[in-house]
């Protein structure tokens, strides 16, 4: 009697214990985001007639799956910090973009739902932060082999900064000229490419260098950590988003042809340091 408690009392003590941190828990709901994002991505390939309602609904996933992502991969108060600036320093030079012409071009919004503030929808500051998001995640990958910062130099600041505001203009080349076509904003003098201005995409890239190159200072000054490493799966998550967008333009040929250069490149390079860091 006493051996057969003695063994019951070892197998309970060997059973594997299944735990569900919250850590856990919001990367499987982040990874549930993705799969619909690239379900939905497969939906308008077959069916490209769906693309406008469909796009609202990536957008939706792809905004909730880059706060869940950001705080276990690089902490609450990186995030929020992240958060702040993604939405209020995109905001600020869109004010003056739509007042003045400057820094994008001039241009005006138009058939955008949701409150305005200003002379710009929330909704696009909102959109600023979830593009940044992954492509930042992917500039640091490309630099490193790591999502998260590690290094306190300033010249790796700007170096990051730059090629942060880079894959995610490379984004753009696509999204605008769709975002045009579908009547979302309208530009005073159409540009050569796709209607669009050139210095557009040159404040893109100020816009992307601004956030990331400021967020990087001030989590360094404030002594911030990030948090213990995520598995590898979950480092590989913004990688697919990135794909699955990338995928996406295809619906349209022209400019499925050009985000398979403009961002299959950056991604290539970020899923091989991905593939070298998880060996």
């Amino acid at each position: 009697m006493r051996e057969s408690q003695a063994m019951d009392g070892r197998a309970t003590a060997d059973a594997p214990t299944i735990r569900l941190d919250r850590r856990g828990v919001a990367l499987g709901v982040a990874a549930l985001l993705a799969g619909l994002h690239g379900a939905l991505t497969v939906a308008v390939l077959l069916e490209p007639a769906i693309s406008g309602p469909v796009g609202f609904g990536q957008t939706f996933l792809l905004l909730l799956f880059s706060l869940l992502h950001g705080v276990v991969l690089w902490g609450g108060r990186r995030l929020g910090l992240f958060f702040v600036l993604a939405l209020s320093i995109p905001w600020a030079l869109e004010q003056v973009g739509v007042a003045t012409g400057w820094i994008y071009g001039g241009y005006r919004y138009e058939r955008m739902a949701g409150p305005w503030l200003g002379h710009v929808p929330l909704l696009i500051p909102l959109a600023w932060f979830m593009m940044l998001y992954p492509s930042t995640v992917i500039a640091h990958l490309i630099d490193t082999g790591q999502p998260a910062p590690r290094s306190q130099s300033w010249r790796d600041d700007l170096w990051l900064a730059l090629l942060a505001g880079l894959v995610m203009t490379a984004w753009d080349l696509a999204l605008d000229p769709v975002m045009v076509e579908h009547g979302m904003w309208v530009w005073e003098r159409p540009g050569p490419y796709f209607g669009v201005p050139i210095q557009n995409y040159v404040g893109w890239v100020i816009t992307g260098f601004l956030v990331v190159g400021l967020a990087r200072r001030l989590w360094h000054w404030s002594g911030w950590q990030a948090p213990s490493a995520v598995p590898a799966w979950a480092v590989a998550l913004p990688l697919w988003i990135y794909a699955s967008v990338m995928v996406r333009f295809f619906s349209r040929p022209d400019l499925g042809l050009i985000a398979a250069f403009a961002m299959g490149l950056p991604l290539l390079i970020a899923g091989r340091r991905w593939l070298q860091s998880a060996s």
